[in-house]
């Protein structure tokens, strides 16, 4: 009985430090980007939360433009921005829904969620005083990391709500 008692606890540790470690992340990218300084800095830490918690080196920022019912490259890191330069809402139906203010997600085996040659993994919208503004879009994952987490999902919503200094430069502080 106390070889199953100490298996269990471990396991319960284990957990623990995993939920631990995961609010953390959740943590650093509300923070880093609750703390920008300007638009410059909300871009490099939409980059830097991307590549060191999410896990991917390639993510673009598009700003939407409802009267052409197209998205435009606005910003992107390691992505070639001449094959990224507009993204046409008739085009892209992924998108409708993340105009509504809700993020897509690449299931681990799924479809490609735009019609590039690159995987995408996710699309976030940016909300700007409860309105979308402008959409991240996650590109590759590195090598090691098969699919998007529970946690990168919440990583997401932060940058959901919080990344609006990087679109808009009247959310300054």
């Amino acid at each position: 009985m106390a070889k199953r008692s100490r298996s269990n606890s471990k396991m319960n540790a284990h957990d623990t430090t995993h939920d631990l470690t995961n609010q953390a992340k959740v943590y650093a990218a509300r923070m880093r980007l609750q703390n920008t300084v300007d638009q410059a800095d909300a871009l490099d830490a939409i980059r830097e939360i991307a590549g060191n918690l999410i896990g991917t080196e390639q993510v673009a920022v598009f700003k939407v433009d409802k009267c052409r019912s197209e998205l435009w490259l606005y910003w992107s890191f390691g992505i070639d921005p001449n094959k990224h330069v507009l993204l046409d809402l008739r085009q892209e139906p992924q998108l409708h829904a993340v105009l509504r203010g809700k993020p897509v997600f690449r299931e681990h085996s799924g479809k490609n969620l735009l019609s590039t040659d690159e995987p995408v993994n996710a699309i976030v919208p940016i909300l700007v005083d409860g309105a979308v503004a402008a959409v991240v879009v996650l590109f590759r994952l590195v090598t090691h990391k098969p699919a998007l987490e529970p946690v990168d999902r919440q990583i997401c919503e932060v940058l959901s709500n919080c990344a609006a200094r990087a679109v808009s430069p009247r959310c300054a502080k």
